[in-house]
């Protein structure tokens, strides 16, 4: 069993990562968090913004992803909405390096050679655009990691991530969805 939100639990990498792995919040979608998505910071926002986070995962497992129109869908009116994309992803070295500061990235990509990044040792390139909410970054230390339809990624504010990057092999097109979810300090 596992707390309530009125409950308010401290959330220890270790509790987070049982919570996370017994896919309570899931809402009948059948896709796991990535094993680099920050299991406390999930935790803490999914019980913080419990509505918003469960209209994302219904949405996630209510639609035929592969059927949805390219272009957004809004969940809820100013706090949730998906972005449906096809494209090719770029050389790493043409990738944006960015971070949100109002929502949360969860990023799936549904078929495609795609990967996402997490920078450290950045510099500023752009300040952050409030309206736009992004700011973006150069780098030279990116962790990689290879997006498959088995996974999907969250990038919460201190995430500094480099999405839609090209994995190694052939130059395909991306199927990828971005759901833009609220986040609560």
């Amino acid at each position: 069993m596992y707390l309530s939100a009125q409950t308010s639990p401290e959330w220890t990498s270790g509790n987070a990562k049982k919570w996370m792995k017994s896919a309570v919040w899931s809402n009948g979608w059948t896709v796991s968090p990535h094993k680099s998505v920050n299991a406390v910071e999930f935790a803490c926002q999914y019980h913080k913004n419990k509505d918003v986070w469960d209209a994302a995962f219904r949405f996630l497992a209510e639609h035929d992803l592969e059927a949805l129109s390219i272009g957004n869908h809004v969940i809820l009116e100013g706090k949730c909405w998906a972005t449906v994309s096809e494209y090719i992803p770029k050389e790493v070295e043409k990738g944006n390096i960015e971070s949100h500061l109002r929502f949360v990235d969860l990023q799936y990509v549904l078929w495609g050679n795609e990967k996402m990044g997490l920078a450290s040792d950045v510099e500023v390139r752009q300040a952050y655009n409030s309206k736009k909410d992004v700011a973006f970054y150069t780098s030279s230390r990116i962790k990689h990691y290879s997006a498959d339809a088995g996974s999907f990624f969250l990038f919460f504010p201190s995430d500094i991530h480099q999405p839609s990057v090209r994995g190694k092999g052939e130059l395909v097109k991306s199927r990828k969805i971005v759901i833009k979810i609220e986040y609560v300090d």
